[in-house]
């Protein structure tokens, strides 16, 4: 068993440049994972160490993004009108990552494709901490897939498994049918595909007999 354990770290903001305080992660395990793949910690949570939020200008970012020489221009604009965030729930500080992401990638200082923010998206709709947001943040996550399924960049060997998960989401939300339909599509593309084989159970399973974790 492999708990959460973090470590104090000092960041030094990408955007206005100044150094604060923050926590990252040192070691984390699961215990097992739902069937939308959200896994199930040991110990407490460790997403929110995945991320950090400066207190002087608010911009959220990976540690990986703080330590790039980012071009700043009209970023500090953007993030100003995202308005400060002084304390804030698991759900807030994803989502004002994940904005920061979108406006870095709107400015092309950096390029994320409709997958990549697919799966950016997916932590928030996992971590919601309403039933209106996991709605909310779950049809942004089903258009962010769509979207990169339609431009193909979606990897051939994920394209089963994020169609897989297309239906279990929109099983969750709410949207049965739509949820049966993309099921019926993954369990007609099996063929007798031994590699495809944990992902068509699982479709045959949540069409018929849903459960809440692997």
């Amino acid at each position: 068993m492999l708990m959460t354990t973090f470590a104090s770290i000092n960041i030094t903001c990408a955007v206005c440049k100044k150094n604060f305080d923050s926590n990252e992660i040192a070691s984390c395990g699961f215990a097992s994972k739902r069937t939308d793949f959200r896994p199930n910690y040991w110990g407490f949570n460790p997403v929110e160490y995945f991320y950090h939020l400066c207190p002087h200008c608010g911009f959220c970012a990976t540690k990986k993004i703080h330590e790039m020489n980012l071009n700043i221009k009209n970023i500090k604009r953007k993030i100003d009108e995202l308005g400060f965030l002084e304390q804030t729930s698991l759900s807030q500080k994803l989502e004002r990552a994940i904005k920061c992401i979108e406006i870095l990638n709107e400015l092309e200082i950096l390029t994320f494709n409709d997958f990549s923010l697919a799966n950016s998206w997916l932590q928030l709709y996992w971590w919601s901490e309403t039933e209106e947001n996991t709605k909310k943040y779950g049809r942004i996550v089903l258009e962010y897939f769509s979207n990169a399924l339609a431009k193909n960049q979606v990897p051939d060997d994920q394209i089963i498994t994020t169609k897989y998960l297309m239906g279990e989401i929109n099983r969750r939300i709410g949207n049965k049918i739509q949820s049966l339909k993309i099921f019926d599509e993954v369990i007609s593309l099996y063929q007798n595909n031994t590699d495809l084989k944990q992902i068509y159970d699982l479709a045959k399973q949540q069409k018929t007999n849903p459960k809440e974790n692997l």
